[in-house]
């Protein structure tokens, strides 16, 4: 088998760099809804004392977020060179974006991009403990930068979106890798509400809510045709996909995770600017996306029973398997939202924390096998 490193490069190396994004954001939203702190970002010093008195589960949280905190930048580093490089090949490029069966990989490094600003946000913000004047001060070129992957990822919609008029599309051969589009939709919906709620600035509140509407909204019609489409045809086709494609059926739970949040986030922003409440709004939003993304863990985990058991555990790679990964991220994320504004219950936090240690140990698996075994 070949080894990575002597891999042809492909966008879709960015989910390993996604990956380990979620898996730094997962500790610091825990930490965000079960710590008592002031208002805004949790710091580092407001969970010193836990550190200090040896809290076990605190500091393993803090240093989980630490090291994917570091691994997702060194890999960002690594992959956005070989990107470039790619793109400079304008014949590899064409030729890539020109097949709709795989096109949507294009996707991936907008996805990883824009995570990468969740991370400044969160996990930095808490280790750095930048003050309020300073986070706001680094929200004019987060903006900026986001602007640019929110204008990034219209032209790449557009430009896949154009061949389906202008060349015959095989449906049938689709899996739910398709959707990384709606993935990069809902990132990106989910950091520009972000900043809106964040900019004391109405002008950068305004235009990121503004842009989010638009990404949220676009988001929302794609997923729901494409899942049309993806439900279609599987229950036409004798069997299921191939088994490189089987883990992708877990894109749903981040997806998920993503619009709902980003719905929540919009809220608060409504309310901080018009004073409209839609809390009523924000609590469906929120707690259906959770149900949703449950429902979902436990209906694709049945259906891939056999995957799982026969063929998971084996040596080998396909970039799918960061899908698996990423729903754990997307449950936590959703769970803690849950337990931080609704349902204040230690058995749910339990899960959270749980879903985290798993996240890291499927995490750490998968490099691996990436590292040896990637095709």
């Amino acid at each position: 088998m070949k080894r990575v490193n002597n891999m042809k490069f492909s966008p879709i190396r960015f989910q390993a760099a996604l990956a380990a994004a979620g898996v730094a954001l997962m500790p610091f939203v825990y930490l965000q809804f079960s710590v008592p702190h002031g208002n805004g970002i949790i710091g580092f010093s407001d969970i010193s004392g836990s550190v200090a008195a040896g809290s076990y589960l605190i500091m393993f949280l803090v240093g989980i977020m630490a090291a994917f905190t570091a691994a997702h930048f060194v890999l960002t580093t690594v992959y956005l060179k070989d990107l470039f490089l790619w793109i400079s090949d304008k014949k590899e490029f064409d030729d890539f974006l020109g097949n709709p069966l795989t096109n949507t990989g294009i996707f991936s490094p907008i996805i990883s991009l824009a995570m990468s600003i969740n991370v400044v946000l969160g996990p930095v913000v808490f280790f750095f403990e930048f003050s309020g004047d300073v986070v706001q001060s680094m929200l004019l070129p987060v903006f900026m930068i986001w602007g640019i992957l929110w204008a990034l990822l219209l032209l790449a919609e557009a430009r896949v979106l154009k061949l389906w008029f202008v060349k015959p599309v095989e449906t049938e051969k689709l899996n739910f890798g398709w959707l990384l589009d709606v993935f990069a939709f809902g990132m990106v919906s989910l950091v520009g509400a972000g900043i809106a709620v964040l900019s004391v600035k109405s002008h950068i509140a305004s235009s990121s809510a503004l842009m989010t509407i638009v990404a949220l909204a676009a988001g929302a019609f794609i997923f729901a045709a494409k899942l049309v489409i993806l439900i279609y045809h599987q229950l036409r086709a004798e069997k299921l996909p191939e088994k490189s494609s089987l883990p992708g059926y877990f894109t749903v739970v981040p997806i998920l995770c993503l619009f709902g949040v980003s719905v929540y986030k919009f809220n608060i922003y409504l309310k901080n600017k018009f004073a409209y409440d839609l809390g009523a709004f924000s609590f469906f939003a929120v707690v259906i996306s959770f149900a949703a993304a449950v429902l979902c863990i436990f209906l694709i985990t049945y259906l891939l029973e056999e995957y799982f058991r026969e063929e998971f555990g084996k040596k080998e790679f396909y970039p799918s398997l960061w899908s698996p990964v990423c729903a754990l991220v997307g449950f936590e994320v959703l769970g803690c939202y849950v337990y931080g504004n609704y349902y204040r219950s230690p058995a749910l936090l339990f899960v959270c924390f749980l879903s985290t240690v798993m996240a890291v140990v499927l995490y750490a698996s998968n490099f691996l096998k990436y590292r040896r075994y990637a095709k």
